[in-house]
């Protein structure tokens, strides 16, 4: 019988090792592996797999990790080569050290005449349930390991085809849940072992945030109706790479301010989205509060240690029983001095957030009290982040260390600062957020290199950051004279960023931060230079549309200034795409002159303010 070991290409030392420990084993083959470092959510959609989201550790309640999922995918790239070879096989993980004293390869062939599948070592998790057969063989009932195994190629098309592939979780697990299904048996004694992993590891166990596999997508969320007080969130979420979606931008606030209890607006405008929304239940949803929060680590940091917590959902934790205080005795101890529920910023899935809000609270009751009571009830699954371990409260001697946000108190690095409870918060919030976010000298931000893709031939690239937005919309509304080109066959309301004193320092930014990656993109073209730059306004009481048209221009820049106003998206109509969800500050680049014709569509309330940036089509061409 053809044998295969799996082992991971860069694992010698493993293989070195069975060989070693194997010796007297004849007709074997390694099987590369699937090495944890591919997997990836897109790796996976790629391929037409997919994992089960809803999947929890039964013994630890935890997700599986990226090592998990490889191990699966492993043993089924076994399960495949025993189809092709139409041949029952035996497989080993490398890790297995085989008793030769035991070892009868002749009698696993004949028992895979009347079997599919054999066992020959396994850990048996309800030794109770098991059903004897021989003096040999016996029907497991709940087997863990697939450290050695046996399979004929009608068995592992069997399993190949059982939708497995679609909802993946770990094999230990999947095994039993069909071993009734492919007629499995294992031997009663052994004839192998698994190597303890004090001597060769684990590639499998989560020893870091890393091997967790992130089988979900994070949409991060906050409620914002006054632009300009966004700035903190929105800024540092760009320079992190996070573009939260604000379900106030058109929004009423029909809530309380911090004089008195409110918030209700918030949870009935996460509760609509909720509902209208296309989310899987296993998505997650990161909330956080609009004026008085930063972001310091990235999204992926933020995903990793929230599935540390092996709970749905995860609130801030903050000194203060806020807003009945009468409710102290009902919390559970903390060990730090973080011992209540603060809803300014929570993490948590789709599916239980639904539970949790459930029919809503009015505007003008109170958010917090609202998640406290359903924290206290016990009949949801939530924890507190009592460490600052992704969000960080409001606390005087939290400081910048090494641009990491450190309590002292807790010896944790938060990710989410934010600056909760009234006016003698708003000097600790701005100290903080100045040291990691300083005003920038310049109008721009570098890209780094690094883009996105909108479209086929469109681009998205970081240009702007939302503080450096409100600065260009406050000077072109102090410039005044609002007015379109008067040689324009598109005219619009614009003002220069020659007569605002920019445009050296814009030609300047293309040259070196977006040239290199049109160029790179379009190769061969190359750029000519700068043509024209200008920021536009759309207003009701002036010009609340333009009709569809092609730039003169060779790669055309467009970044929204602002999102406050409903209506005014910019689509293209051959793309079918507009920037409807393209944050603002992010620039669209695009071919300018005959594929990318675009409109702004009508206005329909609020003001708009984007800028748009034309190149030179040859030499000299300029405006």
């Amino acid at each position: 019988m053809k044998k295969y070991i799996i082992n991971l290409e860069r694992r010698e030392d493993r293989r070195v090792h069975f060989i070693r420990n194997n010796s007297f084993l004849r007709n074997q083959e390694f099987l590369i592996a699937v090495d944890k470092e591919d997997i990836t959510l897109e790796y996976l959609a790629e391929n037409g797999l997919s994992t089960n989201p809803y999947w929890r550790d039964p013994f630890r309640n935890r997700r599986i990790t990226k090592g998990e999922v490889a191990c699966f995918l492993s043993h089924a790239k076994a399960w495949k080569t025993c189809v092709e070879l139409n041949e029952p096989i035996m497989v080993f993980e490398d890790d297995a050290i085989v008793k030769e004293e035991l070892f009868v390869e002749e009698y696993y062939e004949e028992v895979l005449k009347q079997y599919g599948f054999l066992y020959l070592s396994r850990r048996e998790n309800e030794p109770e349930k098991v059903e004897p057969i021989n003096d040999k063989l016996e029907r497991p009932s709940y087997p863990y390991n697939m450290t050695s195994y046996c399979l004929t190629p009608e068995t592992a098309l069997l399993l190949l085809n059982s939708g497995i592939m679609q909802s993946i979780i770990p094999v230990d697990e999947f095994l039993p849940k069909v071993i009734r299904q492919i007629n499995g048996v294992a031997l009663i004694d052994d004839v192998a072992d698994q190597v303890s992993r004090n001597i060769l590891g684990s590639d499998i166990e989560p020893y870091s945030e890393d091997d967790w596999f992130i089988d979900f997508k994070v949409h991060p969320i906050t409620v914002g109706t006054d632009r300009k007080k966004c700035v903190a969130l929105n800024t540092s979420g760009m320079m992190v790479g996070i573009y939260p979606k604000n379900l106030g931008e058109t929004a009423e606030w029909k809530g309380g301010d911090m004089t008195t209890p409110g918030g209700g607006t918030k949870v009935r405008l996460l509760k609509e989205y909720l509902a209208r929304s296309e989310l899987n239940d296993w998505d997650v949803i990161l909330f956080t509060d609009a004026y008085d929060v930063f972001y310091v680590e990235d999204l992926q940091t933020i995903t990793k240690r929230y599935i540390g917590f092996n709970k749905k959902v995860i609130f801030s934790a903050e000194r203060y029983c806020y807003p009945d205080n009468n409710l102290v005795q009902k919390y559970p101890q903390s060990d730090t001095p973080y011992r209540f529920l603060n809803s300014g910023t929570f993490i948590g899935q789709v599916g239980e957030l639904k539970k949790i809000i459930g029919d809503g609270i009015d505007h003008s009751d109170d958010d917090q009290l609202f998640y406290t009571q359903q924290f206290l009830s016990d009949n949801f699954d939530i924890a507190l982040d009592y460490e600052g371990y992704i969000f960080q409260t409001h606390e005087p001697q939290v400081t910048k260390v090494n641009d990491q946000i450190y309590n002292p108190l807790t010896r944790c690095y938060g990710c989410i600062y934010h600056g909760n409870g009234g006016e003698e918060t708003k000097s600790k919030f701005d100290e903080l957020y100045n040291a990691f976010y300083p005003k920038a000298p310049s109008l721009f931000i570098p890209t780094y290199s690094k883009f996105d893709i909108l479209e086929k031939d469109m681009l998205i690239v970081n240009f702007m950051t939302q503080s450096q937005c409100e600065d260009l919309i406050d000077m072109a509304d102090r410039h005044g004279g609002w007015e379109p080109h008067p040689d324009d066959k598109f005219p619009a309301q614009e003002i220069r960023l020659k007569e605002l004193g920019l445009w050296e320092e814009c030609e300047s930014h293309w040259q070196k931060h977006i040239y290199p990656i049109v160029e790179e993109y379009w190769s061969p073209m190359q750029m000519y230079g700068l043509r024209e730059a200008f920021v536009m306004r759309y207003a009701l009481d002036t010009q609340v549309s333009l009709s569809n048209h092609c730039d003169a221009s060779m790669v055309t820049g467009s970044v929204k200034l602002n999102d406050d106003y409903e209506g005014a998206e910019l689509y293209y109509h051959r793309q079918k795409v507009s920037n409807k969800d393209v944050p603002v500050g992010r620039a669209i680049l695009f071919p300018g002159q005959v594929t990318h014709g675009h409109e702004c569509q009508k206005l329909i309330s609020g003001v708009k303010y984007s800028l748009t940036m034309w190149t030179q089509r040859y030499k000299g061409d300029l405006l």
